[in-house]
């Protein structure tokens, strides 16, 4: 148990230096759209987003319920926007 337990303590110590002597590179690109377009049709319907007119570049949309107050009438929801 105390064999592995140093031998485990060991190898996580190796483990750093191995990666700090390694070389490489990454190729990544990163392109900026200017402009993001919203509009929403109604208020039963999710924000329509349109950014560049590229498809790769739109946005992911979600919506959900938070709470309901029965008194008010009123339902709070959260609208996500993930890119």
């Amino acid at each position: 148990m105390t064999r592995a337990l140093l031998l485990a303590i060991g190898l996580a110590m190796a483990a750093p230096i191995g990666a700090a002597t390694s070389t490489g590179s990454i190729a990544v690109t990163l392109t900026l759209f200017s402009r993001c377009d919203i509009s929403r049709q109604s208020e039963q319907t999710l924000p329509s987003i349109d950014c560049g007119r590229h498809f790769s570049a739109q946005p992911r949309v979600t919506e959900s319920v938070l709470k309901s107050d029965a008194k008010r009438r009123e339902t709070s929801r959260l609208v996500t926007v993930e890119w």
